[in-house]
């Protein structure tokens, strides 16, 4: 008698639909697989199990019938869970040593070591992706109708429009994207959404492929202290906007006010840096931590958020900048890094994420000229939210945000200032041209109604 013989009889005999629901084809030795599908068949086409006399009559394979009368003979008397358990287990870890094997067959004499290990990486994501690793959350005999007040306090606002928040928060498990044309301002986005989070108290983790990880930290403090980016970034700022600057770098460490207070007596933003990063630590909970690594994969991806969430650090928001320049994985695709199959997936890895480590996922894709997903429409697919940016002129000082997509909410647009020096959105709404328009010639107390 094999597990796989045993848990067939097990589930058949006792009708035992919800260990079936959990039973996978290729969890199974291959000449059990036709048998299952007879099974699955029956299921979809009567919504019950078969019984031993139903597959008698339809199975017409003689392999499949002789495997049949063989289970329908045996004397099992394990529970069908603890049996799929056992099964899952030895098939687990039949395909880890055979990765393992083709591993250290075809790659390890030549790899390097950052190579070695994205391509271990890659294993633990691959089997995660065949072998179902978690229980159903919840049963409907046990299941609350509420989340508990400590899991709604956990949920997320944008920051980027006060009465657009006031509607709309975030699970800590939805996947949030943000559309827009080449430079309609989705990497702004993102840094303010990550500012906003910091302002909290909790971490933003911020994982950019394009830019660096210092031109990242310089928008979100031109944002946070509202000094024009421009001159930040050129170090032309008068003595107010230097102390500005310097109270927003202390604020990250733990025990920064004591550096601070020393640099309002020397005036050297270097000596001040110099002292703050050697004797102090940045702070444990609340960190801006960002992650430039232009070959990003989901696999390097899951291996640091494994080591930063799992460590303890209390992450509001994990950004992603941006889905269409993230790789499944380091071995090349046919359709190259803009296959759309390939994109869907890395959207569909980046919802597995939000739910696997319970935090907001945002990360921003392109659009075309219709406002329609490039390459892959169905990166959408796995989005619980999706927005897309219309940035306007400049000189209109306001961006929109079209939602195209909500599950759990109706499609509710709206309208921030922006403000192009600082980079700073919102959070106060705004009117957009094409509204400023419509309302020439009302009165104030009607345009105050609109926004």
């Amino acid at each position: 008698m094999n597990i796989a013989s045993a848990l067939i009889k097990q589930v058949l005999s006792l009708r035992d639909f919800e260990t079936w629901s959990s039973l996978r084809q290729h969890y199974l030795p291959d000449e059990f697989h036709l048998l299952f599908k007879q099974i699955d068949n029956h299921c979809d086409k009567y919504h019950k199990l078969p019984s031993f006399e139903d597959l008698d009559l339809s199975v017409r394979d003689s392999n499949t019938r002789e495997a049949l009368y063989a289970i329908q003979s045996l004397e099992v008397d394990v529970d069908a869970h603890m049996l799929l358990e056992y099964l899952k287990n030895e098939y687990t870890q039949r395909l880890i040593l055979g990765e393992l094997d083709g591993y250290i067959e075809n790659s390890i004499a030549f790899e390097n070591a950052e190579e070695s290990v994205a391509h271990l990486h890659q294993i633990v994501l691959d089997v995660e992706d065949k072998v179902e690793l978690e229980e159903p959350q919840e049963s409907m005999r046990r299941i609350t109708l509420f989340e508990s007040d400590e899991d709604l306090a956990r949920y997320v606002s944008l920051g980027l429009n006060t009465e657009h928040d006031y509607e709309i928060q975030f699970s800590p498990r939805d996947l949030v994207l943000i559309g827009g044309r080449r430079g309609a301002g989705k990497s702004l986005t993102c840094s303010n959404i990550a500012n906003n989070v910091f302002d909290t108290g909790k971490t933003a983790i911020y994982y950019t492929i394009e830019m660096d990880s210092r031109s990242i930290l310089q928008r979100c403090c031109a944002i946070a202290t509202e000094i024009p980016f421009s001159r930040l970034r050129l170090k032309n700022l008068s003595i107010t906007e230097w102390e500005k600057v310097a109270k927003w770098w202390a604020s990250r460490f733990e025990g920064g006010q004591v550096p601070l207070d020393d640099y309002k007596e020397h005036r050297s933003f270097d000596t001040f840096h110099q002292n703050l990063t050697t004797k102090y630590e940045l702070l444990p909970e609340q960190q801006l931590d960002v992650v430039y690594d232009p070959g990003l994969t989901l696999s390097k991806l899951q291996a640091d958020l494994d080591r930063k969430i799992k460590g303890g650090m209390d992450v509001g928001v994990i950004i992603v900048d941006y889905i269409n320049q993230v790789r499944r994985s380091s071995v090349p695709t046919r359709g190259g890094l803009y296959d759309w199959t390939e994109q869907i997936e890395v959207s569909k890895g980046l919802k597995r994420f939000a739910q696997e480590y319970e935090t907001l996922v945002v990360s921003p894709y392109q659009i075309d000229a219709s406002g329609e997903a490039r390459f892959a429409k169905g990166i959408l697919d796995a989005a619980d939210a999706a927005y897309t940016l219309d940035p306007h002129e400049q000189e209109d000082g306001c961006i929109t945000f079209n939602c195209v997509k909500h599950r759990n909410a109706a499609l509710t647009c709206f309208t921030s200032t922006m403000d192009w020096g600082t980079l700073k959105m919102g959070p106060e709404s705004a009117l957009s041209p094409k509204d400023r328009e419509e309302n020439e010639g009302k009165t104030g107390e009607d345009i105050n109604d609109l926004q």
